[in-house]
Parts: C-alpha cells; sequence; structure tokens
C-alpha cells in the first residue's frame, strides 16, 4: 500500500515545530514498509498551511493535501481538524530527525503526543474516531 507522507522541515534537515509556517516539506512516498522516495516540496508564503487554513468557506487547498500523513514537531487544534477533513492524518512528535521518524513510522513505533488526528472527525485523541483508547 502506498502512503505519501509530508514532513514538516523548514531548514531542509530537522522538523521544524510550526507545520503552519513551514515553508519546506519533506515529501515521503512508502510503499509496502519500503521508502520509494525522497523529495522536498518548497512552498510559497502563500501557499503555507497557516494561509491556505484560513479560507473563507473553511477548505484547504494545499498541494500537501495529496499527502496522507503530516509529520511535525507543532501544530495547532484548528489546523488538523481541517486536515483531518481533508483526510491528511496528522501526528505531533518529538523526533527531530526526518529520517529517524520515517523509519519508526515504517516500523510502528513513533511515537506522537497529543494533539493528532487519523480520521476526518478532527477527533484529536489518537483513536482514529472509535473513541477505543486500547492500540
Amino acid at each position: 500500500m502506498k502512503t505519501i507522507v509530508a514532513v514538516a522541515s523548514q531548514n531542509k534537515k530537522i522538523i521544524f515545530e510550526h507545520a503552519g509556517k513551514c515553508r519546506n516539506f519533506i515529501i515521503y512516498t512508502i510503499n509496502n514498509s519500503s521508502i520509494d522516495s525522497k523529495k522536498i516540496l518548497e512552498l510559497s508564503k502563500e501557499e503555507t498551511l497557516h494561509n491556505t487554513s484560513h479560507s473563507t468557506n473553511n477548505t484547504i487547498k494545499n498541494t500537501l493535501l495529496d499527502a496522507d500523513i503530516l509529520l511535525t514537531r507543532g501544530i495547532g487544534n484548528g489546523l488538523i481538524q481541517k486536515l483531518a477533513r481533508q483526510n491528511v492524518a496528522c501526528y505531533k512528535i518529538e523526533e527531530t530527525d526526518p529520517d529517524i521518524a520515517i523509519h519508526k513510522l515504517i516500523n510502528g513505533t513513533l511515537e506522537a503526543v497529543a494533539p493528532v488526528s487519523h480520521d476526518k472527525t478532527g477527533c484529536n485523541c489518537n483513536c482514529g474516531g472509535t473513541h477505543e483508547h486500547n492500540h
């Protein structure tokens, strides 16, 4: 199964602590537990999540919406909910190295801190919207 993961990385080396203001993302394409590709996505200031998430019709128009997962060290609850409605799961993590974070994600050992959303309801409790907390 192919998964696209966007990692907020302003300096293209470490995971950035403010996804909304970030203009550089490392885009990983993962296929069956291996990395198929890794590339840099550079956004203009107008294309940042902060700017595009404040649209009046409550939708986000951004190339990051092609991602299945967004990894960042910081993101606001409102943006998490908006991305969840666009089927992008957000993981707020403490890991700073993008490659290590991706390998942990693939291996199922990446630890996320709240807030996290895995479904389009915008639930922030890391339950996938089921409210069953026995992961």
